[in-house]
């Protein structure tokens, strides 16, 4: 498990350096289109990474118990997202912070790249990683619930500390991930939860921005 987590993070933390210098030092020379290819290689790379623990240690990381959804819990999902993009709005404004989106000028080709970076596979890969190969390691561990959620809460935020107004946005959302895919079983809500907050991400960096 160390060694898995170790190469996660340093594989993001990588790929993820020209989207902090990006945010906080406008002068450093990267394009958005750089970022985004950025953006998408690490969650890649996380793909990568998990295909060999859970071959090697068959925890079942693609598998879901069915491929049926609830409808109620999936328009939970949805709401959670909205909500989430929300608190990061109230933050950006009462912290008076960069936002984690910059408004650009895109082609049509680079804001495909974006949101599919942005707010497609980067979101299903984190929600892979953190909550359910991360939290099925912890179970068979036999960590306890509290135990789980509070430092799966921590590395989220970690992971986001670097995006502007400390990301508190990502402590509460990460326990309230963590709880819905303890109870579900079920990692699709949290992605769809994640997707939901990143796609208003690029919108609100348009017109609230």
């Amino acid at each position: 498990m160390t060694g898995v987590f170790l190469a996660s993070f340093i594989l993001m933390g990588v790929f993820l350096l020209p989207y902090f210098a990006y945010i906080f030092g406008r002068d450093i020379p990267f394009s958005r289109t750089t970022l985004d290819i950025g953006n998408l290689l690490w969650p890649l790379a996380i793909f990568a990474v998990l295909l060999y623990e859970d071959k090697k240690g068959k925890l079942g990381i693609w598998r879901n118990p069915s491929l049926e959804m609830n409808l109620k819990t999936a328009i939970l999902s949805l709401a959670l997202g909205v909500l989430w993009q929300l608190i990061i709005l109230l933050l950006t404004s009462l912290f008076d912070a960069p936002n984690t989106d910059p408004r650009e000028s895109y082609t049509l080709a680079t804001l495909i790249l974006h949101i599919f970076s942005f707010a497609i596979i980067g979101p299903i890969a984190e929600e892979l990683f953190l909550r359910k190969w991360y939290i099925s390691v912890m179970e068979r561990a036999s960590f306890g619930k509290i135990a789980i959620v509070v430092s799966n809460a921590l590395i989220f935020y970690a992971a986001h500390v670097g995006t502007g107004v400390w990301r508190l946005d990502t402590l509460i959302m990460a326990v309230i991930l963590c709880l819905m895919y303890m109870r579900t079983r079920d990692v699709r809500y949290c992605v769809i939860t994640h997707v939901t907050c990143n796609l208003l991400g690029i919108f609100s960096a348009y017109y609230f921005v």
